[in-house]
């Protein structure tokens, strides 16, 4: 078959499929309808636990950094005071004494 032929061929295909009959099966009648009405049942249920937890995300972080900023900030104005009064200021007698084992 060569181009001439099959491009007449394919001219005939076109022309039968436009002078069918155009009408629309069960399945796509209503078909925008039963959508919407699916989508609407959807939305009108509650939302899942997990959606809330993961839209509450940066709510979290955002509480942690404060967290970390306030324990950051508490530490360098305790930081020598708290040591002092854990080693009783003798630090390098209570490494040695941990390294050595005494």
């Amino acid at each position: 078959m060569n181009d001439n032929e099959a491009g007449k061929r394919l001219d005939l295909l076109f022309a039968q499929a436009r002078a069918a009959e155009q009408r629309p099966s069960m399945r796509e009648e209503g078909f925008e309808g039963r959508l919407m009405a699916r989508l609407r049942e959807q939305r009108s249920e509650s939302t899942p636990w997990f959606l809330w937890a993961w839209r509450s995300v940066p709510l979290f972080s955002a509480v942690i950094m404060l967290l970390i900023t306030l324990c950051v900030t508490q530490t360098a104005v305790t930081g020598a005071h708290l040591s002092r009064a854990l080693t009783g200021g003798y630090e390098e007698a209570t490494l040695v004494s941990y390294y050595t084992g005494e």
